[in-house]
């Protein structure tokens, strides 16, 4: 029960999309209705600016730490293999990507990614963190980018995790995909919008 009872408390907390907070405060509207229309880092940094992006990054980051510690707190016994971890990480991918207050449709997940590859295993999270940045400036498509930070860790995963682990990481990837599904049919047909943040960067200095 106490892997049920983590997952239940990471779906609570990732049902908080700060997306909608910090859109709500700015202009009165819900992200939905501007930009890519995805509550999400990117979308209101892109529409809104660069600040209020980091500031949905940085509540998510912290959302999924807090599910995160009250799952490692609450239940010592999955602290083996840092389970707790995992299945609270797997609670707030499920809550923020499908929140039932929004009928499901939620944001894609991919702050929430980087914190849970990162809490459960910091070298090879940051390692992932670098593949995908590296896939995003060479592809300049925000999905494969995002998509690759937990292929990656699950690559890696595969030789290193404990089965369990493995397991919930392999099905985080799957959602992961799902949720950017449009985004590569956009990609395969080339349609897709392209992201160059190296000329992003120079432009802000």
């Amino acid at each position: 029960m106490d892997k049920l009872y983590s997952v239940l408390i990471g779906y609570v907390f990732g049902n908080f999309l700060f997306a909608y907070v910090i859109s709500y405060i700015k202009t009165g509207k819900s992200p939905k209705t501007f930009g890519s229309g995805n509550p999400g880092t990117a979308n209101v940094g892109a529409e809104l600016g660069k600040i209020y992006g980091i500031l949905v990054l940085v509540f998510d980051l912290l959302k999924t730490g807090l599910a995160v510690y009250l799952a490692w707190r609450l239940f010592p016994a999955l602290r083996v293999d840092r389970l707790a971890i995992i299945y609270a990480g797997l609670g707030v991918t499920l809550g923020h990507n499908f929140p039932i207050w929004l009928k499901f449709q939620g944001g894609k997940g991919v702050a929430v990614a980087v914190a849970v590859v990162l809490l459960y295993d910091p070298l090879i999270g940051f390692t992932s963190l670098l593949i995908a940045l590296a896939v995003l400036l060479w592809s300049q498509y925000l999905a494969l980018g995002g998509i690759m930070i937990l292929l990656a860790d699950t690559l890696f995963g595969l030789f290193a995790y404990p089965t369990q682990a493995w397991v919930i990481m392999l099905v985080m990837t799957v959602i992961m995909a799902i949720r950017f599904r449009s985004d590569l049919v956009a990609i395969k047909n080339k349609t897709q919008k392209k992201v160059d943040l190296l000329k992003r960067f120079k432009k802000a200095q």
